[in-house]
Parts: C-alpha cells; structure tokens; sequence
C-alpha cells in the first residue's frame, strides 16, 4: 500500500503536472487514512509530497504540523536518523531537490544532490529516483557554468543524466523526450552554442506541451529565459517567463507565479 501511495503522489506531483489542487485533495484523503490505518509508513511516505503540493500552491500550511504535530524540519531530522526507510528518505530528499530548481535555487539544489547521494545507492528504480536523475543533471549543468572547484564532476554528472534519460527515451517518448531535449539544452547552453540550445528549449518546450506536461513546460520557458538573460536578451526572457507563468497558473502552482512575476517585474525594469 505504502509503496502505490507514494507512487501515485510522485507521478502526480513530479510527472504529470496534474492540477495541484486535485492532487493535494486526494494526498490528503490518503494521509487521514494512513493514520486511520496506522500505516506509518505510508504516512511518511505521502507527507513529503503533500507538503511539496502545498509549497507549489504558495500554501503557508505545514502538512507536518497538521498530521504529525511536529514541523517539516523536525520530521526530516527524524528521518534521517531513523533506522531504515530509505523510502521515505528518497521521497523528502527529492522534493526538496525538486522544489529548489522549481524555484529556480540550483546553488540550494547543488547542495541538496550532494546531501542525497547516500540516499540513491543501489535499491529498485522508483518515480524519485528518475526524477533525481533528470533534476540532477539540471542542477549539475546550471553548476559546472560557474566554474567551481567541482565542475569537472558536475559536467561527469551531467553528461551521466542525459546518457540515461536518452536511454529511457528510446523506451519512453512520450514521457522522457522534453526532459532529454531541456538537458540537452542546457548542454549546449554551457558549451556556448547559443542556436543548438535555443532549438532544444523550444523542443523541449513542444514536447512537454505536446504531452501535456505543464509543470516541465513551464520549468522549460523557465530555464529558456534564464538561456535569454545570460544573453541579456531581456525582451525574449521576458515571453520565456510569461509563457512560464501561464503553464504555472494551468497548474495551480500559485507560489511559482508569484515568484515569475517578481522576475518579471525586474526585467521589465531594466527595459526603462
């Protein structure tokens, strides 16, 4: 049970881009049952995502507090000291991964990765340890551009990302293309070749459009207008950002439209 739980909340949440307010309806459901039934591992399996739901809808509420009665931050730290449940390890690592890049924080997902190595070694390939895979090669790739003293890893990582979601894409079109073209994207992008990366954002943008991923529609528009602004290219990064903000609002992702428009408004400043 705990295992389908956190299955279906992970493809909601992270995959498919379903309505946030449907998806946090239903987790929420599932987590009132989970006590009911005394399931604690299918509650802690469950929370993360729901309070990742809530973070996404610019929700104050702390799905911690409200089903545990401790703070997010006093369940993680539970977490990671408690024997076993790598599961449910796996799942907090990756949504704080996943939320750091959705908000644009790949410095706080570069830390977040290196946090979640111990988390991935070996076991069964789940939703989170797919989407690690994918997020990781974002926030290697956005990393290696500042040329710290990791960039030969980050690049190794990266590079490692988009040789296994190219491989799952000649499995799975439909659910891997946009991801594989966004990372190659980000490929050429750090390589300097302005009008490959360019392609792949908008290939990247087709695809997730196409199969009605609007959450990685949106992180695409997203990752084209930070693409734009390195190039200072203000008005192009200005109709990325808009067109983010659409797929966000589609989504019900409230708190990364508030984020977009005080991005925008920045922009549309430096255009006076």
């Amino acid at each position: 049970m705990a295992y389908n739980l956190h299955m279906y909340a992970g493809v909601a949440v992270w995959e498919c881009g379903d309505k946030l307010t449907k998806a946090e309806e239903t987790m929420r459901i599932h987590a009132k049952r989970m006590i009911q039934y005394n399931h604690d591992n299918g509650l802690r399996n469950i929370l993360p995502l729901l309070q990742l739901a809530l973070k996404l809808m610019g929700s104050a509420e702390d799905a911690f507090m409200t089903f545990c009665g401790i703070s997010e931050d006093d369940f993680f730290q539970q977490e990671w000291h408690r024997k076993g449940g790598k599961t449910s390890k796996l799942i907090g690592h990756t949504t704080r991964l996943y939320l750091a890049i959705m908000r644009g924080d790949m410095a706080l997902g570069e830390r977040i990765y290196e946090m979640g190595k111990m988390y991935h070694k070996g076991g069964i390939l789940f939703i989170g340890s797919i989407m690690r895979a994918f997020l990781g090669g974002l926030v290697a790739f956005a990393t290696a551009r500042y040329h710290g003293d990791n960039e030969k890893e980050m690049i190794r990582v990266a590079e490692e990302s988009i040789s296994t979601i190219k491989i799952w894409a000649k499995h799975s079109y439909w659910n891997f293309a946009n991801k594989l073209f966004l990372l190659e994207a980000e490929y050429w992008f750090l390589n300097g070749n302005e009008k490959l990366a360019r392609r792949k954002f908008g290939d990247s943008i087709a695809a997730a459009a196409k199969h009605r991923f609007k959450n990685e529609e949106g992180l695409a528009a997203q990752r084209a207008a930070i693409f734009h602004l390195h190039y200072n290219r203000k008005q192009e990064a200005s109709s990325y950002l808009k067109h983010a903000k659409d797929c966000y609002e589609r989504w019900g992702a409230t708190g990364l439209v508030e984020q977009i428009d005080a991005a925008m408004s920045e922009i549309l400043e430096g255009l006076d």
